[in-house]
């Protein structure tokens, strides 16, 4: 049998959290340990451990994300729509971004763990925010 690695069970779970939206628990439970058993057979420690979480995360994939119900979570979504709408010059709007992801990532840390990850990754869509103002204004 050929060696097991993280990027094949990887491509597995995404493959399943694909097919696996209709699924009751019990075949979702089923695919789980199939795919945890495979992920012990990975023969580099740290790339094992890594490849049982993804695993164990496989329900959660199938649900697909849940909106947060913190403070914390709508005060990020708050901060993101503002930096997004805001009208001011491009040194205005970057500056906004960059205190609104300063923000956003100190909420993501006092949030209820079930959402910390969720707020934080609101960030991504500052990060490329900031780069294409950045880049509109080395064109222009």
């Amino acid at each position: 049998m050929d060696q097991v690695d993280y990027d094949t069970v990887d491509a597995q779970v995404l493959a399943l959290a694909d097919s696996l939206s209709e699924a009751d628990d019990a075949t979702v439970a089923a695919e789980v340990a199939r795919l945890k058993a495979l992920a012990e057979q990975i023969p580099d420690e740290d790339d094992r451990r890594l490849a049982v979480i993804r695993v164990q995360k496989l329900p959660e994939l199938i649900r697909g994300p849940q909106p947060g119900t913190s403070s914390q979570y709508w005060r990020a979504a708050s901060l993101v729509t503002q930096a997004v709408n805001d009208n001011g010059s491009t040194a205005d709007r970057i500056a906004h971004a960059e205190r609104a992801k300063s923000e956003i990532a100190a909420l993501s840390e006092q949030a209820p763990v079930r959402e910390s990850m969720t707020i934080l990754r609101m960030n991504s869509t500052l990060v490329r925010l900031i780069e294409r103002l950045r880049n509109d204004g080395a064109e222009g």
